[in-house]
């Protein structure tokens, strides 16, 4: 066999690992390179949002949460733990409920919610959240995602998402909402929680000083045909789809673009589309549907923050191919209005804060017919001993549509709530 001579041959390996070891110190180069670039540019903006609160805080005004701006999912919440790449946390809520019209008086542990972090990289993140409802009568996943970071302004995420229709789908907590109901539009029209599976982008742009510019789009399975089978107050919801399979092979799609010109200020725009038919015929047959039949829920929202002032409010849209004598047009909206005092005020608890909350809401389940409308004031107060912890009590006051057009009597709820993350 022909080989190289023996001083050629030792010199080749001893030049291999020298080679490799080069390799490798020039990777680990750029990997700090771009660390440093990383944190600088993260220290930049923290600086500047530290800057701006500061200077909010001496004028007397309030700092609004940042969560506001924050894409959805279990991302920039409070964790109990943290270790080794991976933190543990989640919330809780129990509720008091009181029928002003009869005696109904009753606790309801309605959610416990667990969620774990996980970052494998500083590129590549993992989140989930798991739902216990009624003392774990409901178990469910509700998000589990695994994000890989390209760019800020371009991030995959896939798994079971958190869909983007509305805002308050994606801030849905309890600790966070200074009501303990949910609005109207939310529970009906567009069904929070609305979980998915499917797989997306998202990201956020900075196309001023101070403004930014957010967007999430994912291809999800859609809902299904329980839309036409559910009851008429209920149809939305009972719609929801599996994260398990698709009732068709069409996948639909779910998004929303969200604008803040400055701190304080968001508007958002969003819309879920997609088949909801089924393949299979027998169940097309029986349900008068031919296999095209679509859904398509459009969803407007914003929020404005002026010193101890809030204003929010979200509308929702949905359409649907519907057989003869189907509703197929839906519609609410709810609009609120929190402000903010007493900081401090119990002195044992100096970032403490009172809220005083007004919502009004209105839901239409079919456009075309009477005695499908409700109306629904929510007047309330809490009280945040810390940001993650907060003592609710609402009156809510229903006035439900007749079939004659007029609305029935009012009739009245009281709740008393607490809700913390942990």
């Amino acid at each position: 066999m022909w080989g190289l001579p023996a001083g050629i041959g030792a010199s080749l390996a001893a030049q291999e690992p020298r080679d490799t070891v080069a390799s490798e110190l020039e990777e680990l180069r750029r990997r700090i390179e771009d660390l440093e670039l990383l944190l600088a540019r993260q220290g930049e903006m923290l600086e500047g949002r530290m800057t701006e609160a500061m200077e909010r805080e001496e004028r007397g005004l309030a700092v609004p949460d940042p969560r506001q701006r924050a894409v959805s999912g279990i991302y920039g919440r409070p964790f109990v733990w943290k270790g080794g790449g991976a933190a543990v946390g989640g919330y809780v809520d129990l509720e008091l409920e009181a029928g002003l019209e009869n005696d109904e008086l009753t606790f309801d542990q309605h959610r416990l919610i667990p969620f774990i972090f996980a970052e494998i990289t500083d590129r590549i993140h993992f989140g989930t959240e798991l739902e216990f409802e009624h003392g774990a009568d409901e178990i469910a996943v509700e998000f589990a995602a695994l994000d890989v970071a390209f760019a800020e302004w371009l991030n995959f995420r896939g798994g079971i998402l958190l869909a983007p229709l509305g805002k308050f789908n994606l801030i849905h907590d309890s600790p966070v909402n200074d009501l303990t109901e949910r609005p109207l539009v939310n529970r009906q029209i567009i069904p929070t929680t609305l979980s998915e599976a499917g797989v997306g982008f998202f990201g956020s742009t900075y196309p001023g000083e101070s403004s930014v510019l957010t967007y999430e789009a994912y291809v999800v399975n859609g809902f299904d045909a329980g839309l036409l089978t559910g009851p008429a107050e209920a149809r939305l919801r009972d719609g929801r789809g599996s994260v398990e399979s698709d009732n068709n092979a069409e996948k639909s799609v779910v998004g929303r673009i969200g604008f803040s010109p400055i701190l304080g200020v968001e508007v958002g725009a969003s819309a879920h589309h997609g088949v909801y038919a089924p393949d299979d015929q027998a169940d097309r047959d029986a349900l008068g549907l031919n296999g095209d039949e679509k859904l398509t829920i459009a969803a407007a929202d914003a929020i404005v923050t002026r010193g101890p002032v809030e204003l929010l409010g979200e509308a929702a849209w949905a359409t649907f191919d519907a057989p003869a004598g189907t509703p197929d047009a839906q519609f609410g909206y709810y609009a609120q209005a929190n402000v903010h005092f007493g900081h401090g005020l119990v002195s044992m608890f100096p970032s403490s804060v009172f809220t005083a909350v007004g919502r009004w809401g209105e839901i239409d389940l079919d456009s075309d017919s009477d005695g499908a409308r409700q109306r629904r004031l929510t007047l309330g107060l809490n009280w945040r001993p810390v940001e993650e912890t907060v003592f609710k009590l609402d009156l809510l006051t229903d006035w439900f549509q007749e079939a004659s057009g007029e609305y029935g009597d009012a009739e009245q709820r009281l709740f008393f709530s607490l809700a913390s993350y942990f």
